[in-house]
């Protein structure tokens, strides 16, 4: 019975998918906060980068594209620590801790998008493809209007159910605005942080 229940455990978890947040143990969590720390006088835009797409037909690649942002719980701790440092203020364990509780079981992307109104954002609607599979947005956040930047520019988060989405599949993030408009980003998970 117990190699019949070790046996049932192991393709239950070879068969399922991987979830694109995976939880971080404490060495994970200090190595987030020592990068975030590291980079606390690293320009912003420098900082996300190794989390950074651009959209597929950007012409240049550069704080004036659209561009998504994937907010991985290796980033969120890092970006939490780099501000924590940058203000002057304690990097602890705890406070990561309670910071991914925020975020537990969802994908987040940052999209940066230009052209689009800055009242837009219960407008906009954003998917996530994996193979045959495409997954909504549960959540749409946007910023107040020249939080982005420019002021051409509008700072969009998606949020999206972590259960669906695999971790180990390129997905195409596509966002669609209000004149049905869109602008698709392909997102690498595997390499990601």
């Amino acid at each position: 019975m117990k190699i019949f229940v070790l046996t049932l455990a192991m393709l239950v978890m070879l068969t399922g998918p991987a979830l694109a947040v995976v939880p971080l143990d404490a060495a994970a969590i200090r190595a987030a906060q020592d990068y975030g720390r590291s980079k606390a006088n690293v320009p912003l835009a420098e900082f996300l980068q190794p989390w950074t797409v651009y959209e597929e037909r950007a012409a240049r690649f550069d704080d004036t594209a659209e561009r998504a942002c994937h907010y991985s719980p290796f980033l969120l701790v890092a970006a939490d620590a780099r501000d924590r440092t940058t203000a002057g203020g304690p990097v602890i364990a705890a406070d990561a801790v309670k910071l991914l509780a925020d975020y537990e079981g969802y994908v987040v992307f940052g999209v940066t998008l230009s052209g689009v109104q800055a009242d837009a954002g219960g407008r906009l609607a954003a998917s996530l493809r994996q193979g045959r599979r495409t997954i909504g947005a549960s959540l749409v956040n946007a910023l107040p209007p020249g939080d982005a930047g420019p002021a051409n520019l509008v700072q969009v988060y998606f949020y999206f159910p972590a259960r669906d989405v695999a971790a180990d599949k390129e997905a195409l993030l596509t966002v669609t605005t209000a004149d049905k408009r869109t602008r698709n980003f392909r997102v690498p998970f595997g390499g990601q942080r």
